[in-house]
């Protein structure tokens, strides 16, 4: 943990957290919504593992294969819980304005959780694996 560099893991995170915000902000517009929503779907594997490369972007020097594999989960797990976050609040408050404000709101709390663990366990899985990939990128690229 002492060769993590936690600057890298938060831009990494930060990025992956802000391009999965907005394909989701972008697929509530019913006209493009479900175009949007096919690109989130295949984002949400994704988008992790671009976060646990982008780590080992980031990141300065030479990552080896275990540094840039924890890194790399650390950033899909911190964009996976900002996603989980705003998946939360915005699954809630969209069923509460379908549903009913009281009614709803719980009901779309309650799904929004359960979708967020799952965002957030997906997050380090996959962010790991990205960062399992950024040694074999940056030796081809030779960076």
């Amino acid at each position: 943990m002492d060769n993590i560099d936690f600057p890298s893991v938060l831009k990494a995170g930060g990025a992956a957290a802000g391009v999965a915000i907005l394909l989701s902000v972008l697929s509530l517009i019913p006209v493009i919504g479900p175009i949007i929503g096919i690109c989130f779907l295949c984002g949400g594997v994704l988008i992790p593992i671009g976060a646990g490369m982008l780590y080992g972007y980031f990141a300065p020097g030479q990552e080896d294969t275990t540094t840039a594999a924890i890194g790399g989960a650390l950033a899909g797990g911190a964009g996976g819980i900002l996603m989980a976050i705003f998946s939360a609040i915005s699954s809630s408050v969209v069923t509460g304005l379908q549903e009913g404000v009281g009614s709803g709101l719980t009901a779309g709390l309650g799904s929004g959780i359960f979708v967020s663990i799952c965002f957030g366990i997906m997050g380090f899985i996959l962010g790991a694996v990205g960062g399992l990939i950024w040694p074999m990128v940056q030796k081809q690229i030779g960076r």
